[in-house]
Parts: C-alpha cells; structure tokens; sequence
C-alpha cells in the first residue's frame, strides 16, 4: 500500500481473498523461519543447562533438544525424582522460547499486513463487523453492552509452586532482554549471565509442594496476577481497540469521547468456594476480603503516585481553576500534617498536589468511603486540566487512573461464594427444625411443589424467624456464619466486592429459592415490592446433563414467580446470572452429549431470559482442558447458540491456565484480547438476530440429537462395565494424584471412593497423565460409525455441516487434538499395571477399538491428516514426544513399585516413591501443558 493509498481501499484490499491467500502464504515462511529459530535458541538454552548440570553427568545426558541422544539412566526414587525436576524444567524453557516465538511472529505479522492480520483481535474483528455492513455509530452503542468478568480460581491439581512461578517470571523477562539486546555485545553479555544464574537458581529451587498448599497461599499467588499483571494490560487493550478503530477508518475522537470500551473486570473463587472444600471458612472468606480490599488500594496508591509524576504543571495562580484549588485545601485540611506537608511541597503544582493528597488519602484514617468518592477526585483532575487545555495530558495520565479504578474498583476482584444443594437442604433442614416448623427436618425429602410453596410464602412473609443459633459446625451454621462476614463487610466497604452466590447442583427452582432465605435470615436481603431477595445475586450452576436438560424451565419457573423480575441483576439491561458446569457435564456424559447439552441448555435459557424481559449472563466454568470446556476462545465464542452471547458474560480462568496465558504481560494482553475483541465481535453480531434459536436448523438438530445419545449410550456403558473402577484405578496414577500435594481442594466431595464423588478435575488429570485423553473423545467415534452405518445420508450432510455450523467443527477439531495427544503404546503401557490380565484385556480392547473407530472418522470427515491441517501443533507435539516417554516410562515403573510397598506395608519406601511420583507428574504436566 503506497502512502497515497486511501484508508477505504486499503481496508478493502486487506478482506480480498487475494490477501487472505497471501497471508497464509506468508504463515507458511513465518512459521519455518519460527521453528528454525526456536531450536537454535532452545539449544543454546540446553547447553547452558548443561553448563549448570556438569557435577552430574547422569542428569546431563538427559537434557533434550542438544542434538544428542537423550539417554535415561535414573535408577532409584532420588534420581528419578531429578531427572523428573530437570524434564520439567526443560519443558518449562520450552513453552516460554514458545510463547516468544509466537509473539515475534504475531507482531512481524501485523507489521506486514497490517491490523486485521491476526485472527481473533481488534483489528480483525472490528475489519469483519465494518465489511459485514455494522457502521461506525451502531458499533459504538453496542460496546458499552460488553461487560466480561475474568473469574480466577484455584486448582485442585495445580503441581507448581509459587516460587517456581517467581523463578520461570525472571527467567521470561531475560529471553525478553536478549530479544531486544541482540545488536548490543555488551548488554547481551550481562543477559546471558544472568539466564545463567536463572537456570542454576531453578534448579536449585523445589520444584513441587513440599505439603498441600494452604488456601492463603493460593489466594497470594491470584493477587499477584491481579495486582502486579492485569492493572498494566488495561491500557494496552485500549490502545489496540483505537488502533484497529482507525485502521477501519473511523474515528478514534469520536470512540474516545463516547467512552465506549467495553467493560472488563475480575472475579474470583479463592476463599469463597465452598462446594466440598472443608478449609473454606467464614474467616477464610473474611480475610480474603480483607485482602482483596487492602491490594486494590495498593494498586491504586501507586498508580496516582506515578501519575503525579508528569502532573507538574504549574500555571500562574489566578489560571489555576478554582474547584481544584478548594479541593486540595480541603484534603490539605483533612489529611492533618501530611496534608500541610504535601501541599507545602508542591505549592506551585496544583495537579501534582491533589495526586499526592490523594495518594494519601487513599490509606488515611478518613480514607475514602468508596471508589465513586475517589473517582470523582479523578473527575476533578480530569476536568480541570481540560479547562486549561491540557488535553494529552487528561487523556493519556488521568484517564488510565479512571480505567482502573473501573475495573478495580476498592475491591480488586469480586468474590464469588459456592455452595452445593445438597449442603443447603441440609442447612435449611437444621434452621426449620430449630423455629419449629413442622417436619423442618425433613425438608431435603419435601415434593418440590411444597418446598417452593412455602419457600414463596416466607420470602413474602416481612418478618423473619424468631431469634435462632445453630452449631457453628453444623451445615446451617456455617452457612449463617458465611453470611454474617458478607453483612460485615458490607457495612465496612459497601458490597461491590461481592459477586455471585452459586448453587453448584442446580436441580429445582427451590434451590435458588433457599438461598434467598437464607440471606433473609442473616440480614443481607432486601425487602422489595413484597418479598426478600438477597443482596448478594443467586446464580445456578446447572452441570449434570439431566440438569442442563432441565435447565430451561428451571429458569423459566424461577423468573416467573410473583415479583420473578426482583432476581435480576441490575445493568445496562436486567440480567440473570446463569453458570454452566462444563466439567461435571463432560465427566457425566462424554465430550459429545455433555456438549451439545449445554449447546441446548443455553439456547433455552437464553429464550426463558428473553420472555421474561431480561438478558442472560452466562458464567461459562470452562477448565484448562478441551474435556473440561477448553478450546481456542476465539472458535469457543463464534461456537455458542445464537443469541446467548448479549455483551454480558462471566467465564473461568483455572489455577492451572492463569500462569501459562497470563505469566507475562505480553502474552496476557494477547490472550485479554482475544477475549474481549471476540465477547464483542459476537454480541455486536447477535444485534441483528433478536430472537433467540435452537442450534442451527431442524435437520441439523436432529442429527445432533441423534449423535448425542449415541455417544453418551457408548461412553456410559463404558463407565458401567463391571469392573472398570479397577481397571480406572490401576491403569491411571489417580491413587497417586489422590496422595499427592497438588492443591489446598480435596479430589473428592465427600470421600467416598465412588466414581461419582470423584472430582471432574482429577478424573480428566489422571486420563490425561496416562496419554489416554478418554474423556475428550470416547464415544464420539461410535456415534459417527452409526451415523455412517444407519444414516448414510445424514452421515454425508455432515461433510458440510462441519463448515456452516461453527459448534460442530469446534467440536470436532477439539476431538482430534485430544485424540493426537493421546499415545497408544503409552496406553497400553499403563494398562500394564492393571495386575487382572483378562480386566486388562477386556477393557483396553474396548478403549482401543473406540480410538480407531474415532480416529477413522474423523479424518475421513475432515479429508485430511492432522499433520497437513495444523502443522504448528504437529511439531509441538513430535518436540515433546521423546523426553515425555521417558517421563512416562520412569512413572510406570514408579507407580508399580509405589503400589507394591504401599500393598506390603513399606512406608518409609513408600514416602520416597510417592515424592519422586510427585515430581513426575508436575514434569509431564508441563510437558503436556495441561493437569486437569
């Protein structure tokens, strides 16, 4: 494009398919001038491993990627617990000079073709919606509709420790250094020292969790993230909205002065989930306020702090404006001596003063009541410099305090509280036995049909029960011990801070209901138009698929119900907060049915929202695997039922996903904005398809249909075959994830040693660990091989549907990738642990016969081999291949001598197998990028 070249014809020329083929081209040389430069630096890295290593030399010849045959000669829990430290490291060094790469290539890309280069950002999405037919104004007045919450949670089986994150951070920002220093000798010299002293200090660092890490910890680690990593992206996302803005040829004054960025902000399940996690306490939650409170007024401090560092603007006293002048006297007055002190100090620079008094003010005694107290501060600075004309100035130093305190507000990220049903049946049971309503005891077993009776007859009733206590350790009084930190909280700091109360195993109206009264009885509901509604917004989480089936008239029932419209969350439009499971769902049904459930239930929720005159807010609880909900976000989003994506949504971010997409600034603003410029591409896009529909049309439900129940009749049946808890037990190292130190959370809800107590999280790790990969493809294959067989027809429309119906080819592509993660001489390797020999072969037989079945069809439904299609992760997958096998080796035979001295008794043999099991797993999980 020549500089004379218009912006119109430019934008036109960049959605020609002439560029589209150009761009792929150019991914082709890209991607070969990546990998070459990956291995060159990746061996660099190796060597100097090696360098630190040297002592050692049994661990040096099992250093990979050196160009020398990688040779295992661990013998012994010590040795292999190391080589198993030194594997994860290894693989540690590999997905960071990845994640580099990436980025070179992405911004080479968006060098060479401009904005709409990358799939899935501003520019692209904000190109695609201008040559849709979307104007300027129309997607400006949906942009403030944008409201996503990131919901950060720990994980049960997060391997690493927090150090080991400190540890690989500061050995990031060097591969950052040596990319920016590679023309300078001398600086590089000093990078290079210091990757030095990085990779001896990593690996002279504990790799694992010595014990269980405690829930104050894990709270620590999200703050970090919070505090330290999303406050300095927020601008870059901004930035790269305004530049894709102009890039399309509109008018960035004209989005800066409508203030029409979308609304990012953070939650988090740290100290408020509950569900089946004895440690959550009502102090643990009470401090995690607390803490969250205290480390948004830091971010907050420093940021002023900063920014009154270019406020030193100093115009004579009677230009100065006056409402600026009265309010530093004012603060001045009411900051005592620090206030006199400050305002002595900065008397010639008004702007400077208020920030510093502010600065102040911020952890006073008289410190500000709330952030709308402090935002109209910064209301004030802006306004002001505007009177003066400091334009730049407001935009580009003030503004960015306005953003944060937005996002942040004085409660960093809002805390979610979870507790299941069954809990609440059992703490409502005690609470009604103790006013002495009849048969309260037996409330779990009432028809629902009086349970919401008298459930609406209460809420309606304006005075609560008589005075009641109830054993703090019993279910009703840690539920009411929950909600009396929540009221105290709230009458210190005001309850912004309080996100959503979720009902984990949803299965009827009355368990939203409950909670209602609940807070009625702890004095956190309102009493609106007639009835108590909680202060705290009730949100079910619908996760098995009987639930999801029922999810749509649960929603409809409970929005339907006399003052129905009291539950909705207040917004830019009246919202219902909705969760979906897509783990439990997955566990319960097979990736296929689980799927397609929540395709259906969403589609009827969103409807029930939308007769009820309310929009839905979906929290998507997506997990870092494709099993648990994960996939590219930007093919997860396009993939959602039309209509359900309506500018508000709330998704998961697992403890297990948080370092490996946000770790790092750069990568953390790529992966933000991938969320955010997708949110808002769909919901700009579902404006013009006002009802809501079923997943695609009629023929294409029906094949679905009819796919689903045959998938989860495979998967299921699979499940139930006698014998297969053995089989699962002995041919996955989930006794050993059981009894390892992977996470503050208990594997299992209640202990019992049922497949249905059984988290979703450690039943995926545990599949994943063994390359089996089960719950990401197990049933889809036969479902195909009937389709094929009894539908030919419907079974030939699917060579199409894969390429209109965004759902399906999600679907499918993230069966494959499991099923080329998945290793079949490692699977059969594990199942030789199962000690049965005729369990061994009945089950794997029927494991086996269903990966060829799934494999067959879907290349035969794609046309092509995974190697040709995706290229990128064909060669990130061979990279791994050798050193994982090794890792898988050592652990099978760690398993089986664990197993051994657990089974004779041996339990000082046994400690030291079950650390160097600990160490193996953290490698492969590393190696494999993904626990649960």
């Amino acid at each position: 494009m020549t500089p004379t070249t218009s912006t119109a014809a430019f934008f036109e020329h960049v959605h020609s398919p002439e560029f589209v083929e150009n761009i792929r081209c150019a991914n082709d040389d890209y991607r070969r001038e990546g990998f070459e430069q990956l291995e060159r630096r990746l061996r660099i890295l190796m060597d100097m491993l090696a360098d630190v290593l040297e002592p050692e030399q049994a661990l040096v010849e099992s250093i990979p990627w050196r160009g020398v045959d990688v040779r295992d000669r661990a013998h012994g829990p010590d040795l292999v617990a190391k080589t198993a430290q030194l594997q994860a490291i290894c693989f540690e060094i590999l997905n960071m000079v990845e994640e580099r790469t990436a980025l070179r290539i992405r911004h080479r890309r968006r060098k060479d073709f401009g904005m709409a280069a990358e799939q899935g950002m501003w520019g692209r999405v904000i190109g695609q919606l201008k040559q849709q037919g979307f104007t300027e104004d129309e997607v400006l007045e949906a942009l403030p509709e944008v409201d996503v919450t990131a919901v950060l949670t720990a994980h049960p089986t997060e391997a690493k420790r927090a150090t080991v994150r400190e540890r690989h951070l500061a050995l990031y920002k060097d591969l950052v250094s040596w990319d920016r220093n590679q023309d300078d000798p001398v600086t590089l010299a000093k990078v290079m020292e210091s990757i030095q002293v990085g990779l001896e200090t990593l690996w002279h660092t504990g790799e694992i969790h010595a014990s269980r890490p405690s829930i104050l910890a894990e709270l620590r680690h999200t703050i970090y993230y919070l505090r330290e990593v999303f406050p300095r992206i927020i601008g870059k996302l901004d930035l790269s909205l305004e530049a894709a803005w102009q890039s399309a040829g509109w008018d960035v004054a004209k989005l800066r002065a409508s203030k029409a960025y979308p609304r990012l902000t953070f939650g988090t399940w740290v100290g408020g989930d509950r569900d089946g996690h004895p440690l959550v306490t009502a102090s643990v939650t009470q401090d995690t306020l607390k803490r969250l409170h205290k480390h948004a007024l830091r971010i907050h401090k420093g940021q002023v702090k900063e920014a009154a560092k270019a406020l030193t603007l100093s115009p004579a006293s009677q230009e100065v404006p006056a409402a600026l002048t009265a309010r530093v006297l004012e603060l001045r007055k009411e900051l005592g001596v620090e206030g006199r002190e400050v305002a002595a100090t900065h008397a010639r620079e008004p702007w400077r003063c208020l920030a510093y008094l502010m600065s102040k003010k911020l952890d006073a005694k008289r410190a500000y009541t709330s952030v709308d107290e402090y935002g109209a501060d910064l209301d004030l600075m802006s306004e002001t410099l505007l009177q003066i004309g400091a334009k730049s100035t407001a935009r580009n130093v003030v503004q960015p305090l306005m953003r944060l305190a937005d996002v942040f507000g004085f409660h960093l990220a809002t805390l979610d509280v979870r507790q299941n049903s069954p809990f609440h049946d059992q703490a409502a049971a005690q609470m009604l036995e103790i006013v002495g309503v009849e048969d309260g005891a037996g409330f779990a077993d009432w028809p629902e049909e009086k349970r919401v009776a008298y459930l609406e007859q209460e809420l309606r009733n304006e005075r609560p029960f008589r005075p009641w206590k109830a054993d703090e350790e019993s279910e009703a009084g840690k539920v009411r011990a929950c909600f009396r930190v929540l009221r105290q909280h709230a009458q210190q700091h005001g309850s912004a801070g309080f996100g959503l109360y979720v009902v984990s195993m949803t299965r009827q109206v009355s368990d939203m209901l409950l909670v209602h009264l609940f807070a009625r009885e702890c004095r956190m509901a309102d009493w609106k138009d007639g009835l108590w509604v909680s202060r705290v917004p009730v949100c079910p989480l619908f996760e098995t698929g009987d639930d999801l089936n029922r999810a749509g008239k649960i929603v409809q029932h409970y929005l339907s119900l006399p003052s129905g419209h009291h539950f909705l969350r207040a917004g830019v439009s009246k919202r219902m907060p909705v969760m979906v499971g897509y783990s439990d769902s997955n566990k319960d049904s097979g990736l296929l049915s689980g799927q397609w459930y929540l395709q259906k239930a969403q589609a009827e929720i969103t409807r029930a929202c939308q007769d009820a005159g309310a929009r839905c807010e979906f929290f998507h609880g997506r997990g870092g695997t494709i099993s648990r909900g994960a996939g590219p976000v930007q093919w997860f989003l396009r993939s959602l039922p039309t209509g359900s994506l309506s500018g508000a949504m709330r998704v998961t971010e697992q403890g297990e996903v948080i370092p490996r997409k946000y770790a790092h600034r750069s990568n953390a603003a790529y992966h933000m904005e991938l969320l955010m410029a997708g949110v808002a591409g769909v919901t700009v896009a579902n404006r013009r398809k006002q009802e809501p529909s079923s997943p695609g049309g009629t023929e294409y439900q029906g094949i679905m249909e009819w796919m689903s129940g045959r998938s989860r009749a495979a998967y299921r049946a699979f499940l139930e075959e006698p014998g297969f808890m053995e089989f699962y037990r002995q041919a996955t190292p989930i006794d050993a994830l059981e009894h390892g130190c992977f996470g503050s959370r208990p594997a299992r809800r209640t202990g019992t040693a049922s497949l249905d107590d059984l988290r979703a999280i450690p039943w995926v790790f545990s599949w994943t660990q063994a390359r089996y990969y089960l719950p990401g493809w197990f049933g889809v294959g036969s479902a195909l091989d009937q389709l094929k067989m009894e539908k030919p027809e419907d079974f030939e429309r699917m060579f199409s549907l894969i390429h209109e119906e965004p759902f399906l080819r999600y679907l499918l592509t993230n069966v494959e990738t499991n099923l080329v993660s998945a290793d079949l001489h490692l699977m059969q390797a594990y199942a030789g642990l199962v000690s049965d020999e005729s369990l061994r072969e009945r089950f794997q037989g029927m494991i086996e016969s269903e990966y060829f079945r799934t494999s067959r069809m879907i290349d035969e439904l794609f046309g092509s081999g995974f190697a040709q299609r995706r290229p990128r992760i064909q060669r990130t997958l061979e990279m791994r291949d050798l050193p994982l096998r090794l890792l898988h080796e050592q652990q099978i035979r760690l398993l089986a001598d664990w197993r051994a001295c657990h089974a004779s008794g041996d339990q000082s043999s046994e400690g030291e197998l079950l650390n160097a099991l600990q160490y193996s797993v953290n490698a492969i999980a590393s190696g494999l990028r993904t626990t649960g």
